[in-house]
């Protein structure tokens, strides 16, 4: 006896075994950065990656944060955020735990950094200017 999934609108479904396969054609959306409080220099922020459909985009996003100049990393790798239901080789969706950890090995095979830190690099003249700014005025 086959069970209908409902899915909340705007899901997708993907089949673990064409994940890498995904992995290929998942592209960067967008990365936004958080200013933290109280002059903090260290950055952190969400990217979201895509994958367009016909009628609807699959997307993951995730928190960063930055370790150092230069150095990211995610601040949770097994709190990925995402539309993507997930199905095992018999079409049925995976446990909680077992997606939680196929969409960290997902976001580890993205080139996620690359954009994160170009994205950072562009935020850097101004923030290394203002840095500069106060330490003048100190």
């Amino acid at each position: 006896m086959s069970r209908l999934i409902r899915l909340p609108e705007g899901s997708v479904c993907w089949p673990v075994a064409a994940l890498s396969s995904a992995a290929a054609e998942v592209n960067h959306a967008q990365t936004r950065v958080v200013r933290p409080a109280g002059g903090e220099e260290r950055m952190a922020g969400v990217t979201r990656w895509e994958r367009a459909y016909a009628d609807v985009n699959a997307w993951l996003e995730w928190d960063w944060v930055e370790l150092s100049e230069g150095t990211i990393a995610q601040a949770d790798p097994l709190s990925v955020r995402s539309n993507v239901l997930l199905l095992d080789a018999r079409g049925r969706p995976l446990l909680s735990s077992r997606r939680r950890a196929t969409l960290a090995t997902l976001v580890y095979l993205l080139p996620w950094q690359g954009p994160v830190l170009d994205e950072l690099r562009r935020l850097a003249s101004p923030r290394r200017a203002a840095t500069a700014a106060v330490r003048l005025a100190a």
